[in-house]
């Protein structure tokens, strides 16, 4: 599955909630930085600003029958232009690590394939911006073995 990742800077409930409203459509999943207990894991990827523990970590859309799209406020400065990224989802580990490296070739990774903090963290992502500049958020399940 591939769909389009939206990069936010702070406002991502706010455009979801909206998005749903004109389409329609279900935020199937929307989780946050600060977890419900009020805890941050220590984590590359996680900020751990007092602005940010209230922000979106990762949300996602149903807009269609067949259509969704996925966001996030970001940590990292983003102008019109690199807000919209590529989110593959991956059978595996290996795979995702072997299209990381790839992708990375004349490019800059932004975060190695890890383990995503809670409440995702049966998941590993990781992000690259290719030698063409367009950045790429990989995912798959973490391997049991």
């Amino acid at each position: 599955m591939i769909e389009p990742y939206l990069s936010f800077n702070g406002d991502c409930e706010e455009a979801f909630l909206w998005y749903e409203a004109i389409f329609n459509g279900e935020i199937q999943y929307m989780s946050k930085f600060m977890l419900q207990h009020g805890d941050i894991p220590e984590h590359s990827i996680t900020p751990t600003s007092s602005e940010y523990q209230t922000k979106v970590m990762h949300a996602q859309l149903k807009l269609t029958d067949n259509g969704t799209i996925s966001g996030a406020d970001v940590t990292y400065p983003i102008e019109t232009g690199n807000r919209v990224s590529i989110h593959v989802y991956l059978p595996n580990e290996q795979f995702a690590q072997k299209v990381i490296s790839a992708l990375s070739e004349d490019g800059i990774i932004l975060s190695e394939l890890s383990t995503n903090p809670p409440p995702d963290e049966d998941g590993k992502s990781g992000s690259v911006i290719d030698k063409y500049g367009f950045t790429w958020i990989i995912t798959t399940m973490k391997s049991t073995v």
